[in-house]
């Protein structure tokens, strides 16, 4: 059969076709013989290839693999019309001896007509391409000669696959004297490094930006004068964070874009939530159901020492109501005065318990004078009307 490999200068075309034919030659135990483009080591695994005149291929025996590197001098393009050389027709009927054909060169337009059009199944045409300048290539194969096989996009029509350079096979014969290609970056590579390393830049620029204006951390900041000047957020009022003017001076240093997002809610109609109230809003006792109460009408509900209605599970109001609820942690005694939003909201549980206090009784009024001279006078005039 006839196999064609193309590929541009420093593509492995000549390293992947020794590779190929030395591994199918060992297993089949076949003769291989070339036309002299490259030299063989006499003391490598190759030194039973011999060179052989392509023209004169008809000579060699049956069963014969040959490889005809730069093709193009070989079989070159014939004009128009012009007679097809013997030992070109001749390879029409090559299956009839048993040979095997593998032909090298740049590009199928660079050889004779007659020869690609006789490359069909179970040949093949495999365009090899060099990735990056590494040691890597690309390897295009399709079951007839592709003539636009340079071209972008011809890859969907072929089988692709990725083969690294047989850098054993480097020792094995002596091909270019000075290998030119170097390794580069293709220049889509080039330009997505690119766009990858300016998208960090703005994500990390912007994160910055961000913790510098939106902040809550201290930020130090260069004065006019040259000198470092610490500025640092607001803390709320009730805080360890000085007197009420240092508080001032502190509010006055926020922007205002500061200001709004510190007293922004985390809980939305609940202004007490926002981040300027979180050292007055640290909790100072914690709820616990105080009272449960079972009733058929209404099933059963818990609430807290403070008389606010808990959201407790039915089996578990039933417990505490049937067993009660320990309490493991110390309580304030009565007499410690409770802190001032405490005592606030327990206004409401302070008035369910009455309060006993003494009636005031009414102090005699001294009489006033002549009252008692005008009584014993009355009281007299009274006796002697009984008498009489």
């Amino acid at each position: 059969m006839h196999y064609l490999i193309t590929g541009t200068n420093g593509a492995s075309k000549t390293l992947n076709t020794i590779k190929w034919v030395y591994e199918r030659a060992l297993k089949e135990g076949r003769p291989v013989y070339y036309n002299g483009r490259f030299t063989i080591k006499p003391d490598g695994p190759l030194k039973n290839w011999k060179i052989h005149e392509f023209k004169d291929w008809q000579s060699l025996p049956d069963g014969s693999i040959y490889i005809c590197d730069e093709a193009h001098n070989d079989l070159p393009k014939r004009p128009t019309n012009s007679a097809v050389p013997d030992y070109v027709m001749m390879l029409a009927e090559h299956r009839r001896r048993g040979f095997d054909f593998y032909f090298l060169t740049q590009h199928p337009s660079n050889i004779d007509s007659f020869l690609t059009k006789l490359i069909g199944p179970p040949g093949w045409h495999r365009h090899l391409k060099r990735v990056a300048g590494a040691e890597m290539v690309s390897v295009l194969e399709w079951p007839a000669v592709e003539l636009q096989c340079e071209k972008m996009g011809k890859g969907k029509s072929a089988d692709f696959s990725l083969q690294a350079f047989p850098k054993e096979v480097y020792a094995w014969y002596e091909s270019a004297t000075i290998h030119t290609v170097k390794k580069h970056i293709p220049k889509k590579v080039k330009l997505f490094i690119i766009y990858v390393l300016l998208f960090i830049v703005v994500v990390v620029g912007t994160i910055w930006w961000i913790n510098r204006n939106f902040g809550t951390d201290a930020v130090k900041k260069k004065g006019n004068g040259g000198q470092e000047t610490e500025t640092v957020t607001a803390k709320p009022a009730g805080s360890n964070g000085g007197s009420g003017d240092g508080g001032s001076r502190a509010s006055q240093a926020m922007s205002p874009a500061e200001y709004a997002i510190a007293r922004e809610p985390r809980v939305r109609g609940l202004p007490h939530t926002a981040p300027a109230y979180d050292e007055v809003t640290k909790p100072t006792i914690a709820p616990y159901p105080a009272a449960c109460v079972d009733m058929k009408s209404k099933g059963c509900s818990c609430y807290t020492q403070q008389g606010t209605l808990m959201a407790v599970p039915a089996e578990i109001c039933l417990q505490i109501v049937k067993r009660g609820f320990f309490v493991d942690w110390q309580l304030p005694p009565p007499s410690q005065p409770a802190p001032q939003t405490a005592a606030k909201e327990s206004v409401r549980v302070a008035q369910v318990e009455p309060e006993i206090r003494p009636v005031p009784q009414p102090q005699p009024q001294p009489a006033p004078p002549g009252y008692l001279e005008s009584l014993a006078m009355r009281n007299a005039q009274v006796r002697s009307n009984f008498q009489q």
